[in-house]
């Protein structure tokens, strides 16, 4: 086994990404492993093969722990009878509401850490070419003779480490949305999507309309997807939300914000040009993450808060929200919550048995704590 203290690792960021949020998640990894006692080398450029682990990112939405490296590159694959070079952990895929698949958790990094490293370790060889998963670690001693074969080495040289799972997002400016279509009024001729990302909800909302002269805006400040949404929309803003809706030449039929009002720096100033430029039959549709989601909670209440690169903990979110503090923000706003709906996912039973006990012991609603996102309609007071 090898000894990871007396050697030096390097990770090797060889991904890469013009969009702040995912360059700030890639700057908390090298930091983590830093932090760690790794070595960092980024770009295309292959580093000098280090004398301890390498580990390798390919994929920018991998969220890897510099433990679950260690624990890889430590691993003693001589007892399982196998001969490989290096090691990849099984991938945990992400999909649905917030990026979880509700029998799948984690739904915070706390439970992350906890299902990636409590499994127990088992190597067997890959007989399937399984898929790349973005995420390699060599073990010391190992890793010149792969770099100079190139990264990553061919399938006959791979061993999965089975139980070990790795964490991947999936981009959440390119999540179709189809939980809203309920809540989106069939009439609306004016459809405006703030921060529309690849201009795929929007796209959706265009082709899937009942009348056939619907105008779909899109605002986005970002202009790597910006230019992507060009494509698919009527037409794209590259501004703020606020900057772009007072810039719409008549009023609104309806406003979409899928999981956009927590990015920006001022909520409320969005909110008042909300009621500023819908219609007066108008309606406004927010989909919110819920700070008040129990595994949040319960993580806050062991002392920890840690951000991720998407979901209720996102790093770049800059506003929190429950349904009741958004509600009194959006009357103050000149905005009229019609209804609120939780966008629920089952929880694990002593989950739910926590929640209840917390949620009345503040004298709360239950039903508050169970969900990671919920969805606003809005209309003008």
């Amino acid at each position: 086994m090898s000894r990871l203290g007396e050697q030096k690792d390097l990770l090797w960021l060889r991904c890469g990404s013009d969009r702040a949020t995912v360059q700030a998640h890639l700057r908390h990894v090298a930091g983590t492993f830093e932090a760690a006692g790794w070595g960092i080398a980024t770009g295309e450029t292959t580093p000098e093969p280090p004398s301890g682990a390498l580990a390798v990112i390919d994929d920018p939405w991998v969220e890897p722990l510099p433990r679950l490296a260690r624990r890889l590159a430590e691993f003693d694959l001589d007892q399982g009878g196998v001969e490989a070079r290096w090691r990849v952990p099984q991938t945990l895929g992400l999909s649905g509401i917030q990026g979880w698949r509700p029998r799948y958790p984690p739904m915070t990094l706390r439970d992350y850490e906890h299902t990636t490293l409590a499994r127990r370790l088992s190597a067997v060889r890959d007989q399937t070419a399984t898929p790349w998963s973005g995420f390699a670690v060599a073990a010391a001693g190992e890793s010149r003779e792969l770099l100079e074969a190139g990264w990553p080495p061919p399938p006959r040289r791979r061993a999965i480490i089975r139980g070990a799972r790795l964490f991947r997002y999936q981009d959440p400016a390119g999540h179709p949305r189809h939980e809203l279509d309920p809540f989106i009024p069939q009439s609306a001729r004016l459809l405006v999507d703030v921060g529309c990302g690849h201009g795929l909800l929007g796209a959706r909302f265009r082709s899937s309309s009942r009348s056939a002269d619907r105008i779909v805006i899109g605002i986005e400040p970002d202009w790597t997807l910006a230019r992507l949404a060009a494509r698919k929309l009527d037409l794209v803003l590259p501004v703020r939300a606020e900057l772009g809706l007072r810039a719409l030449r008549r009023p609104a039929d309806c406003i979409v914000l899928a999981d956009v009002l927590e990015h920006t720096g001022d909520p409320a100033a969005v909110l008042r040009q909300i009621a500023l430029s819908l219609s007066c039959e108008g309606r406004a549709v927010l989909s919110l993450p819920n700070a008040a989601f129990a595994p949040v909670l319960r993580a806050l209440a062991a002392g920890r808060w840690d951000t991720t690169l998407a979901g209720v903990q996102a790093r770049d979110h800059l506003a929190l929200f429950t349904p009741a503090s958004f509600g009194k923000l959006a009357a103050e706003c000149g905005l009229t919550v019609e209804s609120t709906t939780p966008l629920t996912q089952p929880l694990p039973f002593k989950l739910r048995l926590w929640s209840w006990l917390a949620a009345r012991t503040a004298g709360g609603e239950p039903q508050t704590l169970a969900a990671p996102q919920w969805v606003a309609v809005l209309r003008r007071c």
